[in-house]
């Protein structure tokens, strides 16, 4: 209990500092002292980064720092879409690939419903993602070579095997770490591209 008392006043103390810290920053910056507002606020994230450590938690910039990549059709955007998206932006910045009209045909024996121009516009626009690229038709490692990432996050539903894919990315140079999620996203109707597709067509089978 007193070890308690004491690790929360340290804390209550060095909180006190950043608060300071902060406020000095803001005072400098008010009477055009840029170079010690910056120094105070470098000093205040520094010890907040120290507190969070100390921890065990990370800093958002270090995550931030890794390239996480992860790759899809993306076609008819759904909530199951954004929770993995979001789920993968937890790891660092988020680039997306979307895979080309003709590769989609191949994979799956038929045509995407939104064409891949407009399926990377919507991709562009959400929240969680950073950069977003359209897939190479001959070569699908190409970009990802391009892109060199830290991470690479496969859906549930993905049937590469993250140990071939390991493989195939050390042939190129690449020591990217594969995270495999095990889980759909599955707890709420119409979560798949293909549930969808499904509905549209009850509901105009009866009109």
């Amino acid at each position: 209990m007193l070890n308690d008392l004491k690790t929360a006043n340290v804390e209550s103390h060095i909180l006190e500092h950043i608060r300071n810290y902060l406020a000095d920053a803001k005072y400098y910056y008010s009477h055009q002292d840029y170079i010690t507002a910056i120094v105070c606020a470098s000093y205040a994230e520094g010890v907040t980064d120290g507190v969070l450590l100390s921890r065990g938690l990370t800093p958002k910039w270090v995550n931030q720092n890794k390239k996480v990549l992860v790759v899809g059709t993306w076609d008819l955007i759904h909530l199951g879409h954004i929770k993995f998206l979001w789920k993968a932006k937890k790891h660092g910045r988020l680039y997306v690939i979307v895979a080309k009209d003709v590769n989609v045909t191949k994979a799956k024996g038929r045509p995407p419903i939104i064409p891949e121009e407009q399926r990377a516009e919507v991709i562009k626009n959400l929240k969680p993602v950073d950069y977003v690229i359209i897939g190479d038709e001959n070569d699908f490692l190409k970009p990802v070579e391009e892109i060199k990432p830290d991470i690479i996050i496969l859906g549930p539903d993905e049937q590469y095997p993250p140990e071939k894919l390991q493989e195939d990315l050390k042939r190129r140079g690449l020591t990217t770490e594969i995270i495999k999620l095990t889980q759909r996203f599955s707890d709420f109707p119409l979560s798949s591209s293909s549930a969808i597709i499904r509905r549209i067509l009850k509901i105009y089978e009866k009109q």
